[in-house]
């Protein structure tokens, strides 16, 4: 395997633009890897630590773009270099022209707002070390900040949203994931239709799982504001969740609101909680991964993402529907070995493992890197964020780029102790565009080398009809590869909680 690092001087890109470098490149014959990254002092111990040489990355700085190639043979660097100035090309024209998506693009943000004076949001994805200067840009200009970018300082963080407080715009993030503004889907997000329930909160896919869920039982989302991993941690004191709550509950379009986020520190849980019970519209509560709390002073807390959208139904007033079938309740197959959880969404992981332990199945988050050749953590079950910042560093999200994870499900699923594999699947817009053929692949390729004694596959899907994977055909692919699907990952947890409790029993009973 050769190894090549190219370098653009001068030459700043955002990380979606990056991601999709990666991918064309990544996709060329005889390419077995490929990240593009700027040369940020991370990005550069990253490629270090992965094997890139020293001598090749010591000049690079945070400006200039970084292409670090592994390639099967000699000769090709060439050829790539050709396709990275294509797509170079395509990728940088002047304000005038078309970004190839029929947006325009522009030379920078001051420019940008001047030509759209009529956009009240500002949506930033650049690297962590360039996006506070971007927001305050955006704020001292009025805008609100959609601020997708991770890897921005604390410190950085708190002043932002302090000084968003006082302007009265939101600084949704750093890191934030998600959100859906009068109708209009930002970052990961999925083709709900509008309605009277609205959602905040810093969790990400967990807003996208809640309000699937609230489509799927008939109502639809008003506002989802996503504030970013950090806000509800004792340092940023929840800065931008009671400011999205203030809105929510002012927002004519809304009736009921639903809080979804992991735990918050223990001062911001009882600040948090006292600002709930002024809010003059009902209110539902769920804390990924937290035991079932009971509702107190007119807050409804919850034991469970599934939870929390049916009592949101309810309290909207939306028609109820005929129940569907518990589908956890299908009888599980007969098991045995361990239980790994490889999930792209960290609340899915979250959620997972206290649905998990509810059911009696201690399941470990681990926190360690994992990868062919390294060490397994030495609980007997365990789930894996792949979305977490172990594994995207360099490297693009798991809901974009499958690689991580299907390398992951293909090294752990062909061990012959792994007896199920728990898998989420979160559609919509941003991700990617055909998931499930990838899982089944990998799938059939573990039955191959085990037969008989392959893992079972339990994946929940994340997604609406409208959104442009069809959850319906990713679902069928999913069954023809013998995968037991559950549209939540509450319900797909419980199933395989199930499944393990059997084979507990038949191991007590023999």
């Amino acid at each position: 395997m050769k190894e090549h690092i190219l370098l653009h001087r001068g030459t700043y890109h955002d990380s979606a633009f990056l991601m999709r470098i990666s991918r064309e490149l990544g996709a060329l014959d005889g390419v077995s890897e490929a990240v593009v990254v700027m040369g940020t002092e991370m990005n550069r111990a990253l490629l270090l630590d992965v094997g890139f040489s020293a001598e090749q990355l010591a000049s690079a700085t945070p400006m200039d773009m970084l292409v670090a190639l592994r390639l099967e043979r000699e000769g090709l660097v060439s050829r790539v270099q050709e396709r990275l100035e294509q797509l170079l090309r395509g990728g940088t024209r002047s304000s005038t022209a078309s970004s190839g998506s029929g947006e325009p693009r522009y030379p920078s943000l001051p420019e940008a707002m001047e030509a759209l004076p009529a956009a009240n949001i500002v949506s930033i994805a650049v690297a962590g070390p360039y996006a506070t200067h971007l927001a305050h840009q955006a704020l001292a200009a009025g805008r609100h900040v959609f601020l997708f970018s991770d890897n921005v300082p604390l410190d950085d963080e708190i002043r932002l949203k302090r000084l968003g407080r006082e302007l009265g715009l939101l600084v949704m993030g750093p890191d934030c994931g998600t959100s859906i503004i009068d109708g209009t889907g930002l970052g990961f997000t999925n083709r709900v239709p509008r309605g009277s329930i609205g959602l905040a909160g810093p969790s990400g896919t967990g807003i996208q799982e809640l309000s699937c869920l609230v489509a799927r039982g008939g109502g639809g989302i008003s506002q989802a504001i996503g504030t970013g991993g950090r806000d509800l941690s004792a340092p940023v004191g929840g800065l931008m969740t009671t400011m999205a709550l203030d809105m929510l509950d002012q927002d004519p379009s809304t009736r009921v609101m639903v809080l979804v986020a992991k735990p918050p520190d223990g001062q911001v849980a009882d600040e948090l909680h006292r600002k709930l019970r002024t809010l003059s519209k009902p209110v539902v509560v769920r804390y990924l991964g937290r035991p079932p709390a009971s509702a107190r002073d007119g807050v409804n807390y919850c034991s469970s993402i599934d939870e929390a959208a049916r009592l949101a139904l309810a309290l909207s007033g939306t028609p109820s529907s005929a129940p569907p079938a518990d589908e956890a309740r299908q009888p599980p197959p007969s098991v045995r070995g361990r239980l790994v959880g490889l999930f792209a969404g960290g609340s899915l992981t979250l959620e997972s493992a206290e649905i998990l332990r509810r059911h009696g199945i201690a399941a470990h988050l681990t926190h360690q890197l994992l990868a062919p050749g390294r060490a397994l953590p030495p609980q007997p079950h365990f789930l894996v964020d792949t979305g977490g910042d172990l594994y995207t560093r360099g490297r693009p999200h798991p809901m974009v780029d499958q690689d991580t994870g299907l390398e992951l499900m293909e090294w752990l699923g062909s061990m012959p102790d792994t007896g199920i594999l728990l898998m989420d699947l979160v559609l919509g817009d941003g991700a990617h565009p055909d998931p499930a053929p990838g899982l089944a692949s990998t799938m059939e390729s573990i039955k191959r080398k085990l037969g008989a004694k392959a893992p079972l596959l339990v994946c929940s899907i994340t997604g609406v009809a409208r959104d442009p994977q069809d959850p319906a055909a990713q679902r069928g692919i999913l069954e023809q590869a013998g995968a037991r699907v559950f549209p939540s990952a509450t319900t797909a947890a419980t199933f395989a909680a199930r499944a393990l409790r059997q084979q507990h029993r038949g191991n007590h009973h023999a």
